[in-house]
Formats: structure tokens, C-alpha cells, sequence
């Protein structure tokens, strides 16, 4: 090119070769890379130089002795930075470059320029007030004329103009850039090892000197030897019960849903007078002081973690619950024993699990469909599980309906993808229908199972009657166990989800009560049809094609 210098810059790429080519950079910046790329870059620096249009590609022309030490002395007060993606390292004397970004609605950001709010741009009303909101049009809802000029922040919110700030401001040795919440990006003149937080959305790097480049690879070092990051686990704070005073909790247990679950209402605690205060779902009567102390718990969502954080491993125990006695609800089914013998014998389902177990059903009511309709004799069969205590010998615990067919090695890759951090107390949804958590596929961490076993009788309230699965999500809610959303793992007839097991990625496919069908189904996942055509596949005595139920939703 002719009338632009360009400077040599390093390339290591993740197989530890080095490329050179020929930029016009701001700054070198080094991703952390494998051991052996870090010291490709390590060992070459010091031919390196950043940020200067002096330096140029007659650099591979300074072989004497002399022409090669001034290279070194011009390039030592250059800066360098080194990058560790998905961290948050410890800060002592941070200071924060950008306006903190504003939330939604309510929040003037004509000078923040920028929204906490994803989805969110900052518009401009007036001189002297702009909102963040997802659209502006020029007369609003309220008859209100806007100028609708988007305002932008001084400054882009990117990590390339965060990273920039610390280069140019010499005693600038760390940096942290958030993603989140409209972007930050916060500056210190000092440098930390101590990781505090991992997660995909922060990026920390040191800056220096070319001189200064051991030292900072050596904290590096130090940063490395705290990965995978294992993320604190956060207090359980409790909350009151409708009847106990929640004058110090200020939170309610409670809900109350609507009939098919469309809608859920938490409680909230009022003040009746000073010495006791009650989790209501309605307003409170007049006698009461009435004072609004605070809202229902609040039910966490946990994301999938970052490519940084330590993960809760796979193994499963899987058990199901057998009524060996028990007849077959209808003539044309077979008994909870005859499938369970069927698995045994083909040694499939729990069978392929980490760990498994039968626990022995008792007679209770049951709805025409089979399933458990006593909350008391679900928690008997937890009351076995807990003493047994096999759980906790593994990561997840898995309760499978007898009458569903089970992939235990779908689950293991569904839990790849969910990326659960190491210790967290979680259950998955597993089915879009209603409160999206349905009996037939119950999973939950062995950290969130401790906490059921030490609380859960707390949950026992009033009649006893219902669905357990709806018993055991509400009692997991309200002990504070958080929760992650998998929407594939079940297929349900209950659900309105009939059809073949042929979809590839369902972990479960319920319900199949009948030995035929099951063995069906569970060739269909296995060999892609109902007949046993691939070794892993179960002989069956016939084959049918499938039809659709009409009638796959109790009324």
C-alpha cells in the first residue's frame, strides 16, 4: 500500500501457530489462549510494538546487535494488554468511565445515552428529558408530543473503546468490560489475580508496559489456577406461610393459580398491628394496619453458566415408583409390575443410569390416567429415597413415571446444553403445558433435593389432596430452590403431545402403558422404526402403524 504505514502484528491462533500481517492496530491486545500459544506470544514480544505508526515493517530488517537493542528500548514504554474473556477479576481503586445506563420508563437517560434494558433505546422527549422505551412515536398514549431523536451514549459501550480508554491513560493497569445492563466498563490502577465472578458477559484484561509483559503473565498464571470458577451459591432467604407472622421475613410462600395455571398470584404480607403481620392474597380488611410489607418470593431462572464456570457433572440416580399388587387401571393396560419387569429385562430406562432403584408404591386414589392423586403417599416415596440415600452419590437425581419411555443418555446431552453451575440447588421444567413441570420426568440437582428434605414438610399445608407434581414444583418454589427451563424434555399426551418417539431429541416420551407400546416407542428412538431393526432395538411379537389417540387429555 502506498502513503500508510503499517505495523507487524502477532496472530496466535489456538493450535499455538503464528501468523504475522500488517495492521494500522490501536492496541495489541492478547486473547488468553492454550499454554502453548501464550508462549509463542510470550517469546516473541519483544519484536513487537503497538500503538505507534514509528515502527514498521523494517522491523525484519534490525539484525545487528545495535539497530536490535534501540528497537527494544523504543518499544518498552508501549503498551500491551492481556485479555481473559468471561471473568471479572477483584478490583481495589476501580473507576467507572461510563454514566451509569438508565432503566426503562421511569428514568431520565439524556445524559447516560443508554438502557439497563435489553430492547431498549433511549428517546428523546424534550430538552430536558429522554426514556428508554422499546419504540418512540411522536404523540404517545397520553396525547404527549416526542421529539423521538435517539439519544446515543458519548462514548460507544463497546470493549474496544473501554480497552482503548485504559491504553491511553498510563496508569491504567486493569480493566473490566460488562455487557450487561447497557454496558460498563471500569478502570484501575492496579492489578488483581483474585477472580470473583465468571460469567460470558465480562471480559478483564491488564494493561502495562512491554517490560512489564513476565509480571502480567505470571498474575495470569495465578488467574488460570482459579478456573473453572466455581460460583458462590446464594443465600436461601426464608419466607412465611400464610398464617405466620412475616413481620421479620417480609416475603409470602403462597400462590394461588388459576385453574389450568394460565395465571399465578404470590401472596404478600400486610401489617395488622405491631406485634404480627399476614400473607394475604387480597387486600387486607380494614382492622388491619395495612401497611405493604413486601411480595411474594421471588422464583429464579439460572442461565446456562459461562465458558468459565465450573459445571454440575451428569451422573444420574433415576428410580422409579412400582405398586408391585397393584391391577392394571383399565383390562387393556399393563400393571406398573409387568413394565417394570419389561425394563428389567432389556435392561433400559433407569437401567441405564448411573445408579437406579425401584421404591415400592402404595394404593392411593388414582384418576383414570394411573397417576398419584395422595400428596401423603408421594411423600412416602421421598421419605424412602431419603433414607436410602443413594442421591448422594450423584449430580442429579431422576424420578421416572414406569409407563414413560426414558433416554437417560438424552438427558446427560440436554444437561451439556443447560450448563448448570457446579452446587447450584435447581430443577428443570420440562413440558410447556400448564405449570410446566409434569410428573411423568421429575430432575432436580442433589444440592436442591438436600434442601427438600430438610423443608419440605414445611410445605404440607391443609388438605392433602392433588397432583404431586404440582405439590413438588410449588414446594421447591417456595423453599427457594431456583430452577432452569427445558421445554424438550418431555412429550406428554397429557400435554396434547401424541405422535412417534421419532422427533431425536425428547428425553422421555409419556405415556405408554402397554408393554407393546412402550417397546415401540423405545424402537423408534433407537432404530428410527417400531420393529427391531438395529442391534440396540427390542424384539416386539408385531408391528402396528401409529394412529392418533383421540382422546389423549383427560377430561
Amino acid at each position: 500500500m502506498h502513503g500508510v504505514e503499517q505495523e507487524p502484528i502477532l496472530q496466535v491462533d489456538e493450535d499455538g501457530q503464528t501468523n504475522m500481517k500488517l495492521e494500522r492496530p490501536s492496541l495489541l491486545t492478547l486473547k488468553v489462549l492454550p499454554g502453548v500459544a501464550l508462549l509463542a506470544f510470550l517469546a516473541l514480544v519483544g519484536f513487537m510494538a503497538c500503538g505507534s505508526q514509528r515502527h514498521v515493517p523494517k522491523l525484519a530488517l534490525a539484525t545487528t546487535s545495535v539497530g536490535k537493542n534501540r528497537f527494544l528500548s523504543e518499544v518498552s514504554d508501549e503498551r500491551v494488554c492481556l485479555e481473559y474473556p468471561g471473568l471479572k477479576l477483584a478490583e481495589s481503586s476501580a473507576m467507572s468511565l461510563w454514566a451509569t445506563c438508565s432503566k426503562k420508563w421511569s428514568e431520565d437517560c439524556t445524559n447516560s445515552g443508554c438502557c439497563a434494558d435489553a430492547g431498549m433505546a433511549c428517546y428523546e422527549k424534550s430538552s430536558d428529558w429522554a426514556a428508554c422505551k422499546s419504540g418512540c412515536d411522536l404523540v404517545d398514549e397520553r396525547n404527549e408530543t416526542w421529539s423521538c431523536r435517539k439519544v446515543e451514549p458519548i462514548l460507544p459501550h463497546t470493549y474496544k473503546s473501554c480497552l482503548d480508554a485504559c491504553k491511553e491513560d498510563t496508569s491504567c493497569q486493569q480493566v473490566v468490560y460488562d455487557t450487561s445492563a447497557g454496558g460498563s466498563c471500569s478502570i484501575s490502577t492496579d492489578r488483581h489475580s483474585s477472580v470473583v465472578w465468571a460469567a460470558d458477559n465480562f471480559n478483564s484484561s491488564y494493561c502495562g508496559t512491554v517490560a512489564e509483559v513476565d509480571v502480567m503473565k505470571s498474575m495470569l498464571q495465578q488467574v488460570g489456577g482459579q478456573l473453572p470458577f466455581q460460583l458462590p451459591q446464594v443465600k436461601v432467604d426464608n419466607c412465611s406461610w400464610g398464617g405466620e407472622d412475616c413481620s421479620q421475613t417480609k416475603c409470602c410462600n403462597d400462590v394461588a393459580c388459576d385453574a389450568h395455571f394460565t395465571a399465578c398470584f404470590p401472596y404478600s404480607c400486610y401489617k395488622k398491628t405491631e406485634y404480627f403481620s399476614g400473607c394475604r392474597l387480597d387486600q387486607p380488611p380494614a382492622e388491619w394496619d395495612g401497611t405493604w410489607l413486601g411480595g411474594g418470593r421471588v422464583h429464579r431462572q439460572i442461565s446456562p453458566a459461562g465458558a468459565q464456570v465450573s459445571l454440575q457433572e451428569t451422573s444420574l440416580y433415576c428410580f422409579s415408583v412400582i405398586n408391585w399388587q397393584a391391577p392394571a387401571p383399565k383390562p387393556f393396560w399393563s400393571t406398573e409390575a409387568q413394565l417394570a419387569d419389561n425394563m428389567k429385562t432389556h435392561g433400559v430406562s433407569i437401567f441405564q443410569c448411573d445408579g437406579h432403584d425401584f421404591y415400592d408404591g402404595v394404593m392411593t386414589p388414582k384418576a383414570a390416567w394411573g397417576s398419584f392423586s395422595n400428596i401423603d403417599a408421594f411423600v412416602q416415596v421421598w421419605d424412602q429415597v431419603r433414607a436410602k440415600g443413594a442421591y448422594k452419590s450423584y449430580a442429579w437425581t431422576v424420578k421416572v413415571d414406569a409407563d414413560a419411555v426414558f433416554l437417560p443418555s438424552r438427558l446427560k446431552m440436554h444437561l451439556d446444553k443447560l450448563r448448570t453451575p457446579r452446587g447450584a440447588k435447581v430443577y428443570l421444567e420440562n413440558n410447556y403445558y400448564q405449570f410446566k413441570f409434569m410428573g411423568a420426568l421429575e430432575v432436580m440437582t442433589r444440592e436442591a433435593l438436600d434442601v427438600f428434605f430438610e423443608k419440605g414438610q414445611t410445605c404440607i399445608r391443609g388438605t392433602h389432596e392433588g397432583g404431586e407434581d404440582f405439590f413438588m414444583k410449588g414446594c421447591m418454589d417456595a423453599l427457594g430452590v431456583d430452577h432452569q427451563t427445558d421445554l424438550e424434555l418431555l412429550k406428554d399426551k397429557y400435554a396434547a403431545q401424541d405422535g412417534t418417539c421419532t422427533d431425536g431429541w425428547a428425553v422421555a416420551y409419556h405415556f405408554h402403558k402397554k408393554i407393546i407400546s412402550w417397546n415401540w416407542c423405545y424402537n423408534e428412538v433407537v432404530c428410527g422404526g417400531r420393529a427391531k431393526t438395529c442391534p440396540a432395538g427390542i424384539d416386539v411379537e408385531f408391528v402396528m402403524p401409529w394412529a392418533p389417540n383421540p382422546a389423549v387429555l383427560p377430561s
